[in-house]
């Protein structure tokens, strides 16, 4: 059996190493893994197509590939790489847990050979897309050799291979992590962790057990030192009751004193104005949050205070997240796909002034919609309803406010179009996961927005 807890592991010269999951994450960390000198296998049960130019480097590192199903062979492994997406409950996992072989996620495993670059790890149940990025732009604008990925773009795998001809003093690591990332992760450390806030989501994963997701999220910061950061929203009542005691920490909020707060309508940064909030392309109170917690891991680094005006004042929503699409006969139509859970549809709603046409559903997480009411009230004239979670809204959402089923995504924008006045917004925000009708909230939020752009073409005709 081979060692992965006493110290990380950096030789794997001639391990045999299991690799389940042929998504982005797999195909990387098992280049990653053979580059290293281990005898790689990467099994997938599904029907998976690899793009032609992945195959040829997976064919030259000489991984062997087991798709369509799980050979007995994957279990004469040293050790199992795991992507998120396979839980505890999977049959396969269990398979390799009664054989006592050790598991960990990619994101551990990639650790291990990320150099000692320094990393800032984002986490949280809403906004975590929004911050990486905000982060990554203010450090690439700041002359570092900035990468960025995780549960956004790509493997952290992926990104370690690229900034392996990088000087590692210039250089940093920028990570959107999931709960499911850091479930398996042994050895993996940040400089900073960040932690934007907590409500319940992936409650299908979490057996209905808020604090088992919560326990996952937390992990973050395990391996964290006395020199390392713990930032953690102050208005987060559940995140004030879990602060780690092993490195130092430090809140951010619209309510706290620090020298990097929001007061009068500007963010101040070491005390000092540095834009106002009619500046800002992020709209909303909940970017407010965002922004303050990419400030503070600025300061960690002395980031330069023109080059965070600049940065705050040019950046823009990122895809799928309160995305503008367009304006048609002067009703507005976002894109907020990667809104998947309760907490950020509210986020979402409450960000707008003008009446909302809404398109809710997809596949549910075992959310509690209830507690969208209030918001659906305050801000909503039309709720549109579609996929395998229409069924559960409906009976959730009856008298709140008038609703209409939808078979498609085509269909919902029709409704609300013809539904919308002038000074409307239509609003894609499902709080559901996608893939009951999409292969992800990527591609669901591009079906919306090409199914928006016939209009704009059917309106120019």
């Amino acid at each position: 059996m081979k060692t992965i807890y006493e110290t990380i592991p950096r030789d794997i010269t001639g391990w045999k190493i299991t690799v389940l999951g042929a998504g982005r994450s797999g195909l990387y960390v098992s280049l990653l893994l053979a580059k290293k000198g281990a005898a790689v296998v990467l099994s997938d049960s599904g029907n998976v197509k690899i793009e032609e130019i992945l195959q040829k480097k997976i064919e030259f590192c000489k991984v062997k590939l087991d798709l369509g199903r799980h050979s007995n062979f994957i279990f004469e492994a040293d050790l199992v790489v795991t992507s998120p997406g396979i839980s505890d409950a999977s049959p396969v996992i269990r398979k390799f847990q009664k054989r006592g072989i050790n598991i960990v996620s990619e994101i551990e495993a990639a650790y291990w050979f990320s150099r000692k670059i320094d990393i800032i790890g984002i986490t949280g149940s809403n906004g975590k897309t929004t911050t990486t990025s905000l982060i990554y732009e203010l450090f690439k604008n700041s002359g570092y050799n900035a990468f960025c990925g995780g549960n956004i773009g790509k493997s952290f795998s992926e990104v370690v291979l690229e900034a392996e001809t990088s000087d590692p003093a210039n250089s940093i690591f920028i990570l959107e992590l999931s709960s499911f990332q850091l479930e398996r992760i042994v050895h993996f450390k940040p400089k900073i962790s960040l932690f934007l806030n907590i409500s319940d989501d992936h409650m299908d994963r979490y057996e209905n057990q808020p604090e088992k997701y919560l326990k996952a999220k937390l992990r973050i910061a395990m391996n964290q030192g006395k020199e390392d950061w713990y930032f953690y929203n102050s208005d987060d009542k559940i995140l004030c009751q879990t602060i780690p005691s092993n490195c130092k920490s430090m809140a951010f909020g619209l309510s706290e004193c620090t020298d990097i707060y929001f007061n009068d309508g500007k963010v101040y940064y070491q005390d000092m104005a540095v834009i106002h909030v009619d500046q800002l392309k992020l709209k909303g109170r909940h970017n407010l949050y965002n922004i303050l917690a990419a400030l503070h891991a600025a300061q960690i680094f002395h980031l330069p205070l023109e080059i965070i005006r600049k940065t705050l004042r040019d950046f823009a929503p990122v895809e799928h997240r309160l995305e503008y699409v367009a304006t048609i006969k002067g009703v507005e139509y976002y894109n907020d796909s990667k809104a998947t859970n309760v907490d950020s549809v509210r986020y979402a709603l409450e960000s707008f002034t003008k009446p909302l046409i809404v398109i809710l559903g997809g596949k549910d997480k075992n959310s509690d919609f209830s507690e969208l009411i209030p918001s659906l009230q305050a801000h909503c004239k039309l709720a549109i309803l579609m996929g395998a979670a229409t069924e559960k809204l409906q009976k959730i959402l009856t008298g709140t406010l008038p609703l209409i089923q939808a078979d498609s995504m085509d269909n919902a924008v029709k409704i609300a179009t013809k539904s919308a006045l002038k000074g409307d917004i239509v609003l894609l925000s499902p709080a559901c996961a996608s893939f009951d009708m999409f292969d992800n909230f990527e591609h669901r939020g591009r079906v919306f927005k090409n199914c928006v752009l016939k209009l704009i073409a059917h309106h120019d005709d």
